[in-house]
């Protein structure tokens, strides 16, 4: 059979068609899985009870094991060269991402790539990108286009495709049976290995992902707050500015322990800050569960889409009577602000935008003009772009770079640590700035409204700890760094007693860390005196210090 593969890869007849996916097959089990080999290698310099000769059979079984899977799914005549194009092309972009940031493909990423937008795409690309695109995806692709591929007949190609495919396997096997109880032991402490197995991990997220989205019989719309009522104690009108955070690590906030004054406007205005639990690591996932009732524990991406299958805490408010005020920022509010009036951001005020995203400071002036002569109850909500990746440079102005020097590439890896977080602390000092101007705005409405200000982060952030970069690890997995984000309450004292608040109980309530993303939806309720069927008085933060009985 050998002789006759080398027989058949001459010019005349071209390159047997097991022989090209042999050598595809190894491209992507070595070069394409570099950032597999980088973390198993790691895990086996650790651990002294492992065998390297183990080590040695892992990528040898994994090319059998993907040798016969590419040949059942993809070795066939008109299917080879477009299938292995698109593979090759999509996973110099997945081995990129890991080698670099080291990203994990799970449903929840590949969910939040889809709904990314173009300007947060875009700002990925890099000189390093773009290089490795080329050499593991457009060069490959190019000569496999143009190679010339040999098939026997149909008869022959089919004992040939079979008998590879069983060698495969007898030899995957061989190889794994003698270490068994060694594959158990690192794949049970290290459940993570098996996502980062490429291209077959991100293949099957992707799959699934079109399966729940496009071929799923959709849920029956869940309605929140049909028995939503006001129980307000005030004579003026409430009035809250809602600011969502984006990408804010607790870790880089002074205000909770970090060296840095990286929170040295907010200090002033007396803020409460709480370090919280985000119940998600990514953007898409958060957003509808800290606005939903769901709770973290319970939420799932498809039950809990807000808009598409159930309302969320600004639905429910809304038909309270409560107005409401999305202002967009951050390229899509993710279903949350469905049916609630939004004013997207446009990047056309020279002042504050550069390319196609603005600074946070457009914001204020839609602030100040949207507050002026409340008289009902309302919330304006704020959106930020804040400290989202990896272009930290580009989230603020140039005053504001205080800590340097900042990395100013996209490419962060390729940055020394402490230049990523010197960017990183400078987003986070502007956001704070931002916060504070905001609140400013809301002092002067203090004569005829009651106002309050609440901020929080819808994931946090890895700068480099442990080699990982960005977010969206999955959630069993993240560090804290992921996973612990920052929540601010700004209310005055004069607010604190028109709400029939005990402030310093809402201080002392800041050393605790139980807290997370899923006291929102019942806080909001609490600090805009709204009840219903949905309200739990234990997830909300204001219930804990009432001076009043619970209605």
């Amino acid at each position: 059979m050998a002789w006759t593969l080398v027989r058949s890869a001459s010019p005349q007849r071209g390159i047997h068609f097991l022989v090209v996916v042999a050598l595809l097959t190894l491209l992507l089990t070595t070069l394409s899985n570099l950032a597999l080999w980088r973390h198993l290698y790691r895990i086996l310099s650790a651990e002294s009870q492992v065998s390297w000769l183990f080590g040695l059979t892992v990528p040898v079984a994994l090319f059998c094991l993907l040798y016969a899977l590419f040949l059942i799914l993809f070795s066939w005549r008109y299917m080879l060269k477009p299938a292995f194009i698109v593979l090759l092309l999509s996973c110099a972009g997945a081995t990129y991402a890991a080698w670099s940031y080291g990203t994990i493909f799970d449903l929840g990423l590949i969910t939040s790539m889809v709904e990314t937008n173009v300007a947060e795409a875009t700002s990925y690309l890099s000189v390093s990108s773009v290089a490795t695109m080329v050499v593991l995806g457009i060069v490959p692709s190019v000569l496999l286009l143009k190679a010339k591929i040999y098939y026997p007949s149909w008869g022959k190609a089919q004992l040939q495709r079979g008998g590879a495919i069983v060698v495969s396997l007898i030899v995957a096997v061989a190889l794994i049976v003698p270490f068994y109880q060694q594959y158990v032991f690192i794949g049970r402490n290290n459940m993570s290995l098996r996502k980062e197995i490429l291209p077959t991990t991100y293949v099957f997220y992707s799959v699934r992902y079109l399966h729940e989205r496009y071929f799923t019989e959709p849920l029956p719309y869940v309605t929140l707050g049909a028995d939503a009522r006001k129980v307000a104690t005030t004579d003026k009108p409430k009035l809250l500015f809602l600011v969502i955070g984006e990408t804010a690590r607790a870790q880089n906030f002074s205000l909770l322990g970090y060296e840095r004054p990286t929170n040295q406007h907010t200090a002033h205005k007396q803020a409460l800050t709480f370090d919280i639990a985000a119940c998600g690591t990514y953007t898409s996932y958060s957003l509808p569960c800290m606005f939903g009732n769901l709770k973290s524990s319970g939420f799932d991406p498809k039950t809990g889409a807000i808009g598409t299958a159930r309302d969320g805490i600004l639905q429910l408010l809304h038909k309270s009577g409560v107005t409401i005020t999305w202002l967009e920022n951050d390229g899509g509010c993710k279903g949350v602000c469905q049916g609630i009036p939004t004013i997207e951001i446009k990047p056309d005020n020279p002042q504050y935008c550069t390319k196609d995203t603005c600074w946070d400071e457009v914001l204020l002036k839609y602030a100040e003009e949207l507050s002026t002569d409340i008289t009902q109850d309302t919330i304006i909500a704020f959106h930020l772009i804040g400290s989202h990746g990896p272009r930290y440079y580009e989230r603020y102005p140039e005053r504001f770079r205080r800590y340097q020097p900042d990395c100013h590439r996209p490419d962060v890896e390729n940055c020394a640590v402490a230049e990523i977080v010197n960017a990183y602390d400078n987003t986070i000092t502007y956001t704070d700035y931002v916060i504070a101007q905001l609140i400013s705005i809301l002092e002067q409405r203090a004569a005829s409204t009651v106002p309050m200000l609440l901020y929080l982060s819808d994931h946090g952030e890895s700068l480099g700890e442990n080699n990982l970069y960005l977010h969206a690890a999955p959630y069993a997995l993240a560090p804290d760094e992921q996973i612990r984000v920052p929540m601010q309450l700004w209310l005055p004292p004069q607010s604190a007693v028109a709400l029939k608040l005990d402030r310093a109980c809402l201080q002392g309530l800041t050393a605790r860390r139980d807290f997370s993303h899923d006291h929102l939806f019942h806080t909001l309720m609490g600090l805009l005196q709204v009840i219903s069927s949905e309200y739990e008085p234990s997830l909300d933060l204001t219930a804990h210090c009432s001076l009043t009985a619970a209605p």
